[in-house]
C-alpha cells in the first residue's frame, strides 16, 4: 500500500488507535504467557520469591506464593484489557466517523501491521516459555541408577511378592490383622 502522508491533526485518531490496539495485542500476548506458565508449572522471572530458609515448609511457601503472583498478574491483565477494550471501541467509533468511507483501508492496513508485531510478540513468548521450561525442568537433569536393595546370595529363590516385601527395607512395618 502506498504511503499517505497526513497532518498530525488528522493523523491523531488513527495513531490512537493503533497504540491502543497495539497495547491490547501485548496484554493478550501476556496473558498468554501467563497461563502457559500456570499450565506447565513454571515460574517466570517477575514471579520468583526467594527465602534463606531451604526447609521443605518454605520452599512449598515460596511455590504457592508464586503461584499466587501469576494468578494475580493474571486477574490485572484482565481488567486492563477490558479497560483498553472499552478504549479501542470509543476510539475506533471515532475513527470511523472521522474518515467516513477510508476507515476501512486504513483499519485494515493497521491490522497488518499489527498482525505481524503480534505473531513477533508471540514467539518471543514461546522461545522464553522453552528456555524457563528448559532451565527449570529437574526431571531431565536427574538421571540417577538405583541399585536393587536386595540380592540374594543364597540358594533360596523367592517369588515376586517376597523381592517386594524384602525390597521394601528393614523398617517397612506390615501392620496388624484384625481379628474379627
Amino acid at each position: 500500500m502506498a504511503s499517505i502522508k497526513l497532518l498530525p491533526s488528522q493523523a491523531h485518531s488513527i495513531s490512537r488507535y493503533k497504540s491502543t490496539k497495539s497495547k491490547l495485542l501485548k496484554c493478550c500476548a501476556n496473558i498468554y504467557f501467563n497461563k502457559q506458565c500456570i499450565n506447565r508449572i513454571i515460574t517466570p522471572k517477575y514471579a520468583k520469591v526467594k527465602f534463606t530458609n531451604t526447609s521443605p515448609a518454605s520452599q512449598t511457601t515460596a511455590k504457592k506464593a508464586q503461584l499466587i503472583r501469576i494468578k494475580d498478574e493474571i486477574k490485572f491483565l484482565y481488567k486492563k484489557k477490558e479497560e483498553l477494550n472499552q478504549k479501542l471501541y470509543e476510539t475506533h467509533l471515532q475513527a470511523a466517523k472521522e474518515w467516513g468511507k477510508t476507515w476501512h483501508t486504513i483499519y485494515n492496513s493497521i491490522q497488518d501491521a499489527l498482525d505481524r508485531e503480534a505473531q513477533r510478540k508471540y514467539k518471543t513468548m514461546d522461545d522464553k516459555i522453552h528456555k524457563l521450561t528448559q532451565s527449570q525442568s529437574k526431571e531431565s537433569r536427574n538421571n540417577t541408577l538405583f541399585y536393587p536393595r536386595v540380592k540374594n546370595k543364597t540358594t533360596i529363590t523367592f517369588s515376586k511378592e517376597e523381592m517386594e516385601l524384602l525390597n521394601k527395607g528393614l523398617k517397612y512395618n506390615l501392620g496388624h490383622k484384625r481379628m474379627t
